[in-house]
């Protein structure tokens, strides 16, 4: 049975809890044989996301008519980012970053990755998602994960990583 490791993206989508496709795989996942114990995700989901929440409530306090989303929507989506944390904790299934994870992540650090925004901006891959990567990579027990990440043409460039894109599961 495979273990999946959802991408922050997914998460912070989850979080939202607005149908969007990642929220809709999670929730698919049971009927496909694929159980909560086989979800995890990557030690730098938490601190990157926290941040990013952050970084948005800061950004709507001080410019409320510019903010993608209003402050109250943003606590909202602290409360439920904390708990979805909280969950995963709980159940063992934050992979913290051990010596194999560093070694693999410092290769993915010399790679060049670059992925594509919605509206075609090309940037290059941040370090805390080549630290997601080189987790699902490693995996756990010697069984690395798929990683559960929207469509990018990069992914493919990076040898041994198996994807699955949750656009793909979740559509009715």
């Amino acid at each position: 049975m495979s273990r999946y490791l959802m991408s922050s993206q997914c998460v912070f989508d989850v979080i939202k809890r607005r149908n969007l496709d990642a929220e809709l795989w999670l929730e698919a996942a049971d009927a496909r044989g694929i159980y909560a114990d086989d979800i995890c995700i990557s030690a730098v989901t938490p601190m990157t996301i926290r941040w990013q929440l952050e970084q948005a409530l800061t950004a709507a306090r001080a410019k409320p008519e510019a903010a993608a989303y209003p402050v109250p929507l943003i606590r909202d989506f602290i409360d439920q980012a904390n708990r979805f944390f909280e969950d995963f904790a709980r159940d063992d299934r934050i992979i913290a970053m051990d010596h194999r994870i560093a070694v693999r992540w410092g290769d993915l650090l010399d790679m060049k990755i670059t992925y594509g925004s919605p509206d075609g901006r090309l940037y290059d891959v941040p370090s805390a998602t080549k630290v997601e990567i080189a987790t699902a990579l490693v995996g756990r027990g010697d069984f690395p994960f798929v990683y559960v990440d929207y469509h990018q043409d990069a992914h493919a460039g990076i040898p041994g990583l198996a994807v699955e894109n949750p656009e793909k599961f979740s559509r009715r």
